[in-house]
Protein backbone atom coordinates (compact mmCIF):
# COMPACT_ATOMS: atom_id res chain seq x y z
CA UNK A 1 0.00 0.00 0.00
CA UNK A 2 2.62 2.58 1.03
CA UNK A 3 4.60 2.14 -2.19
CA UNK A 4 1.45 2.59 -4.28
CA UNK A 5 0.72 5.98 -2.71
CA UNK A 6 3.17 7.62 -5.10
CA UNK A 7 1.04 6.49 -8.03
CA UNK A 8 -2.21 8.02 -6.70
CA UNK A 9 -1.93 11.53 -8.07
CA UNK A 10 -5.49 12.51 -7.05
CA UNK A 11 -4.90 11.47 -3.44
CA UNK A 12 -5.72 14.18 -0.87
CA UNK A 13 -5.64 12.58 2.59
CA UNK A 14 -3.71 9.59 3.98
CA UNK A 15 -4.47 8.57 7.58
CA UNK A 16 -3.25 5.07 8.41
CA UNK A 17 -1.81 3.02 11.24
CA UNK A 18 1.96 3.53 11.64
CA UNK A 19 3.53 2.25 8.43
CA UNK A 20 6.76 2.87 6.57
CA UNK A 21 6.36 5.02 3.47
CA UNK A 22 8.74 3.79 0.81
CA UNK A 23 10.70 6.40 -1.14
CA UNK A 24 9.24 7.49 -4.48
CA UNK A 25 10.85 6.21 -7.67
CA UNK A 26 14.09 8.07 -8.36
CA UNK A 27 13.85 11.19 -10.49
CA UNK A 28 16.39 9.83 -12.94
CA UNK A 29 14.22 6.82 -13.74
CA UNK A 30 11.09 8.88 -14.17
CA UNK A 31 12.88 11.48 -16.26
CA UNK A 32 13.24 8.97 -19.08
CA UNK A 33 9.46 8.95 -19.25
CA UNK A 34 9.17 12.71 -18.61
CA UNK A 35 6.98 11.81 -15.68
CA UNK A 36 8.38 12.81 -12.29
CA UNK A 37 5.72 11.83 -9.77
CA UNK A 38 4.42 14.81 -7.77
CA UNK A 39 1.35 14.46 -5.55
CA UNK A 40 0.06 17.99 -6.05
CA UNK A 41 -3.28 17.25 -4.32
CA UNK A 42 -1.95 15.55 -1.20
CA UNK A 43 -2.78 17.61 1.91
CA UNK A 44 -2.70 15.10 4.78
CA UNK A 45 -0.11 12.41 5.53
CA UNK A 46 -0.14 10.99 9.06
CA UNK A 47 1.12 8.04 11.09
CA UNK A 48 4.11 7.50 8.81
CA UNK A 49 6.83 5.47 10.51
CA UNK A 50 10.48 6.49 10.05
CA UNK A 51 9.55 9.14 7.50
CA UNK A 52 12.52 10.32 5.43
CA UNK A 53 12.66 14.12 5.14
CA UNK A 54 14.90 14.09 2.11
CA UNK A 55 14.65 16.67 -0.66
CA UNK A 56 13.70 13.87 -3.03
CA UNK A 57 10.66 12.96 -0.92
CA UNK A 58 9.53 16.46 0.05
CA UNK A 59 9.54 17.84 -3.48
CA UNK A 60 6.92 15.19 -4.35
CA UNK A 61 4.45 16.53 -1.74
CA UNK A 62 4.72 20.32 -2.13
CA UNK A 63 1.19 21.18 -0.96
CA UNK A 64 1.12 19.10 2.20
CA UNK A 65 -0.73 20.84 5.07
CA UNK A 66 -0.74 18.16 7.76
CA UNK A 67 2.09 15.71 8.50
CA UNK A 68 2.37 13.15 11.28
CA UNK A 69 5.55 11.10 11.62
CA UNK A 70 6.46 8.31 14.01
CA UNK A 71 10.13 7.48 14.59
CA UNK A 72 12.16 4.93 16.48
CA UNK A 73 15.46 6.71 15.87
CA UNK A 74 16.45 10.42 15.68
CA UNK A 75 15.55 12.16 12.45
CA UNK A 76 18.75 13.63 11.01
CA UNK A 77 17.24 15.62 8.14
CA UNK A 78 14.29 17.15 9.98
CA UNK A 79 15.48 20.65 9.03
CA UNK A 80 14.38 19.87 5.46
CA UNK A 81 10.78 20.30 6.62
CA UNK A 82 11.24 24.00 5.97
CA UNK A 83 10.76 23.10 2.29
CA UNK A 84 7.09 22.31 2.93
CA UNK A 85 5.91 25.89 2.47
CA UNK A 86 2.22 25.10 3.06
CA UNK A 87 2.61 22.87 6.11
CA UNK A 88 0.28 23.98 8.94
CA UNK A 89 0.07 20.99 11.28
CA UNK A 90 3.06 18.82 12.27
CA UNK A 91 3.20 15.94 14.74
CA UNK A 92 6.59 14.39 15.46
CA UNK A 93 6.42 11.32 17.70
CA UNK A 94 9.55 9.54 18.88
CA UNK A 95 9.47 6.12 20.56
CA UNK A 96 13.04 4.92 20.86
CA UNK A 97 15.30 3.93 23.71
CA UNK A 98 16.48 7.47 24.33
CA UNK A 99 15.20 11.00 23.78
CA UNK A 100 16.54 12.53 20.55
CA UNK A 101 18.30 15.87 20.35
CA UNK A 102 17.84 17.70 17.08
CA UNK A 103 20.56 19.58 15.23
CA UNK A 104 19.84 22.55 12.95
CA UNK A 105 16.17 22.50 13.85
CA UNK A 106 14.04 24.36 11.31
CA UNK A 107 10.33 24.56 10.59
CA UNK A 108 8.35 26.29 7.83
CA UNK A 109 6.92 29.66 8.94
CA UNK A 110 3.47 28.50 7.77
CA UNK A 111 3.20 26.14 10.77
CA UNK A 112 0.14 26.77 12.98
CA UNK A 113 0.07 23.63 15.12
CA UNK A 114 3.06 21.66 16.42
CA UNK A 115 2.98 18.49 18.53
CA UNK A 116 6.24 17.02 19.84
CA UNK A 117 6.21 13.67 21.65
CA UNK A 118 9.18 11.98 23.31
CA UNK A 119 11.79 14.61 22.44
CA UNK A 120 14.51 16.63 24.11
CA UNK A 121 14.89 20.24 23.00
CA UNK A 122 17.40 22.68 24.45
CA UNK A 123 16.71 26.37 25.07
CA UNK A 124 17.95 27.48 21.66
CA UNK A 125 15.68 25.01 19.88
CA UNK A 126 12.68 26.07 21.97
CA UNK A 127 13.38 29.68 21.03
CA UNK A 128 13.37 28.71 17.35
CA UNK A 129 9.91 27.26 17.88
CA UNK A 130 8.90 30.35 19.85
CA UNK A 131 9.60 32.63 16.90
CA UNK A 132 7.44 30.74 14.41
CA UNK A 133 5.25 33.63 13.25
CA UNK A 134 1.97 31.73 12.83
CA UNK A 135 2.16 29.09 15.57
CA UNK A 136 -1.14 28.97 17.49
CA UNK A 137 -1.10 25.54 19.16
CA UNK A 138 1.92 23.87 20.79
CA UNK A 139 1.66 20.44 22.42
CA UNK A 140 4.69 19.00 24.21
CA UNK A 141 4.38 15.45 25.50
CA UNK A 142 6.80 13.08 27.24
CA UNK A 143 9.61 15.58 26.89
CA UNK A 144 12.72 16.19 28.96
CA UNK A 145 13.97 19.73 29.39
CA UNK A 146 17.76 19.60 29.95
CA UNK A 147 18.46 20.69 33.51
CA UNK A 148 14.72 20.51 34.15
CA UNK A 149 14.59 24.19 33.18
CA UNK A 150 12.71 26.19 30.55
CA UNK A 151 13.82 29.81 30.38
CA UNK A 152 13.40 32.50 27.77
CA UNK A 153 16.03 35.07 26.89
CA UNK A 154 13.58 37.10 24.84
CA UNK A 155 9.89 37.20 24.05
CA UNK A 156 8.28 34.65 21.80
CA UNK A 157 5.20 32.59 20.95
CA UNK A 158 3.52 35.81 19.80
CA UNK A 159 0.48 34.09 18.24
CA UNK A 160 0.23 31.06 20.54
CA UNK A 161 -3.29 30.46 21.85
CA UNK A 162 -3.04 26.95 23.31
CA UNK A 163 -0.10 25.42 25.21
CA UNK A 164 -0.23 21.80 26.36
CA UNK A 165 2.43 20.24 28.59
CA UNK A 166 1.85 16.53 29.14
CA UNK A 167 4.23 14.39 31.19
CA UNK A 168 7.21 16.71 30.86
CA UNK A 169 10.24 16.62 33.13
CA UNK A 170 10.31 20.29 34.08
CA UNK A 171 10.64 21.97 37.46
CA UNK A 172 11.98 25.46 36.80
CA UNK A 173 9.82 27.30 34.27
CA UNK A 174 10.77 30.96 33.92
CA UNK A 175 8.36 33.05 31.84
CA UNK A 176 5.95 35.97 32.01
CA UNK A 177 3.24 37.65 29.98
CA UNK A 178 5.56 38.89 27.20
CA UNK A 179 6.35 35.32 26.19
CA UNK A 180 2.77 34.23 25.48
CA UNK A 181 0.91 37.51 24.87
CA UNK A 182 -2.08 35.85 23.10
CA UNK A 183 -2.37 32.66 25.19
CA UNK A 184 -5.94 31.57 25.91
CA UNK A 185 -5.59 28.05 27.31
CA UNK A 186 -2.82 26.48 29.39
CA UNK A 187 -3.28 22.72 29.73
CA UNK A 188 -0.98 20.67 31.96
CA UNK A 189 -1.24 16.90 32.33
CA UNK A 190 0.68 14.33 34.37
CA UNK A 191 3.30 16.73 35.75
CA UNK A 192 4.54 16.50 39.34
CA UNK A 193 7.08 19.19 40.22
CA UNK A 194 6.28 21.94 37.75
CA UNK A 195 5.44 25.39 39.12
CA UNK A 196 3.49 27.67 36.81
CA UNK A 197 5.15 31.13 36.63
CA UNK A 198 2.99 33.78 38.29
CA UNK A 199 3.51 36.06 35.28
CA UNK A 200 1.39 33.69 33.18
CA UNK A 201 -1.64 34.98 35.07
CA UNK A 202 -0.96 38.49 33.79
CA UNK A 203 -1.64 37.50 30.19
CA UNK A 204 -4.79 39.50 29.36
CA UNK A 205 -6.16 36.88 26.93
CA UNK A 206 -5.77 33.91 29.30
CA UNK A 207 -9.12 32.21 29.86
CA UNK A 208 -8.28 28.94 31.59
CA UNK A 209 -5.63 26.85 33.31
CA UNK A 210 -6.55 23.16 33.05
CA UNK A 211 -4.78 20.57 35.19
CA UNK A 212 -5.15 16.82 34.76
CA UNK A 213 -3.47 14.39 37.17
CA UNK A 214 -0.86 16.89 38.40
CA UNK A 215 1.23 17.15 41.57
CA UNK A 216 0.73 19.55 44.46
CA UNK A 217 3.22 22.16 43.24
CA UNK A 218 1.37 22.51 39.93
CA UNK A 219 -2.00 22.77 41.65
CA UNK A 220 -0.77 25.22 44.28
CA UNK A 221 0.80 27.55 41.71
CA UNK A 222 -2.39 27.54 39.61
CA UNK A 223 -4.53 28.40 42.62
CA UNK A 224 -2.14 31.19 43.60
CA UNK A 225 -2.36 32.67 40.12
CA UNK A 226 -6.15 32.55 40.24
CA UNK A 227 -6.19 34.19 43.69
CA UNK A 228 -3.81 36.94 42.56
CA UNK A 229 -6.00 37.68 39.56
CA UNK A 230 -9.15 37.76 41.68
CA UNK A 231 -7.47 40.27 44.01
CA UNK A 232 -6.80 42.42 40.94
CA UNK A 233 -10.46 42.25 39.93
CA UNK A 234 -10.08 39.57 37.28
CA UNK A 235 -12.76 36.97 37.99
CA UNK A 236 -12.80 35.49 34.49
CA UNK A 237 -9.77 33.19 34.80
CA UNK A 238 -10.95 29.61 35.24
CA UNK A 239 -8.84 26.93 36.93
CA UNK A 240 -9.88 23.33 36.30
CA UNK A 241 -8.34 20.52 38.39
CA UNK A 242 -9.06 16.87 37.61
CA UNK A 243 -7.50 13.74 39.13
CA UNK A 244 -4.38 12.99 41.15
CA UNK A 245 -0.80 12.62 39.94
CA UNK A 246 0.38 9.12 39.01
CA UNK A 247 3.99 8.68 37.97
CA UNK A 248 4.52 6.91 34.64
CA UNK A 249 7.21 4.42 33.71
CA UNK A 250 9.12 6.93 31.59
CA UNK A 251 9.32 9.43 34.44
CA UNK A 252 10.39 6.70 36.87
CA UNK A 253 13.26 5.91 34.48
CA UNK A 254 14.25 9.57 34.36
CA UNK A 255 14.14 10.09 38.13
CA UNK A 256 16.10 6.89 38.72
CA UNK A 257 19.23 8.67 37.52
CA UNK A 258 19.85 6.54 34.44
CA UNK A 259 18.23 8.85 31.89
CA UNK A 260 20.05 12.02 33.07
CA UNK A 261 23.41 10.26 32.64
CA UNK A 262 22.40 9.21 29.14
CA UNK A 263 21.22 12.72 28.30
CA UNK A 264 24.53 14.26 29.42
CA UNK A 265 26.32 11.77 27.18
CA UNK A 266 24.11 12.62 24.20
CA UNK A 267 24.63 16.35 24.68
CA UNK A 268 28.40 15.85 24.83
CA UNK A 269 28.24 13.97 21.53
CA UNK A 270 26.70 17.03 19.88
Amino acid sequence: MTSKIWEMQELRHVVIKPQILLDPPASAENARENSIIVLENLQTLTKIENFRCTEEVLKRIPNLKKLGVYHRYPLEDMNNLVRLHKLEDLTYEFHGWFFPIFNNLSFPPSLKKLTLIGCTLNREEMEIIGWLPNLQVLKIKEQIFPGSKWEFKNGGFLQLKVLLLDEVYLENWIADSIHFPELQRLVIKNCRDLKIPSGIGEIPTLQSIELFHCGNSVITSAKQIQEEQENLGNDSLQVLIIGEYKQSTSMEYWRSGLAPILLVYLISMH
